[in-house]
C-alpha cells in the first residue's frame, strides 16, 4: 500500500503528459485545422478539442496577414465563428451539427488546401 502512494504524483503527472502536448502536426494549415475540428466535432473528445483549437488559433492567424485578407476576404470572419462556436460546444453549450455547420461554412470560404481533402 505504501508504494501505491509514492507513485500517486507520478501517476498523476503521467495522466497530465498529453494535455499538455496538444499542438497540432500541421500548424497553420486550413487542412490540419479543418481535419482537427471534425476529429473534434465527431468525437467530443477534450483531448481532440484542444487540438481543434490550436490549429484553428494557428490558422486564424495565418489569416490574420494583410495579403491572405486580400486573397480570401470573408476567411477570418468564419475562422471566427468556428473559434466561437467550437468554445461553446466544448462547455456543452452546442451541439456537433452546429459545430459541423460552421465548420462546413469555414471550409467553403477559406484555402483550397482544406477542399482537396473533405470528403
Amino acid at each position: 500500500m505504501g508504494s501505491l502512494i509514492r507513485l500517486g504524483p507520478a501517476l498523476l503527472l503521467a495522466l497530465q503528459l498529453p494535455i499538455t502536448a496538444a499542438e497540432p502536426p500541421q500548424s497553420g494549415s486550413a487542412f490540419g485545422a479543418f481535419s482537427a475540428l471534425n476529429r473534434c466535432s465527431s468525437s467530443r473528445q477534450q483531448q481532440a478539442c484542444l487540438e481543434a483549437e490550436s490549429a484553428l488559433k494557428a490558422l486564424i492567424q495565418k489569416q490574420e496577414a494583410e495579403d491572405q485578407r486580400r486573397q480570401h476576404p470573408r476567411c477570418l470572419g468564419a475562422l471566427t465563428h468556428v473559434e466561437t462556436v467550437l468554445a461553446t460546444f466544448r462547455w456543452g453549450f452546442n451541439t456537433n451539427t452546429s459545430l459541423q455547420q460552421v465548420i462546413s461554412a469555414a471550409e467553403q470560404r477559406c484555402p483550397a488546401d482544406s477542399a482537396a481533402v473533405r470528403q
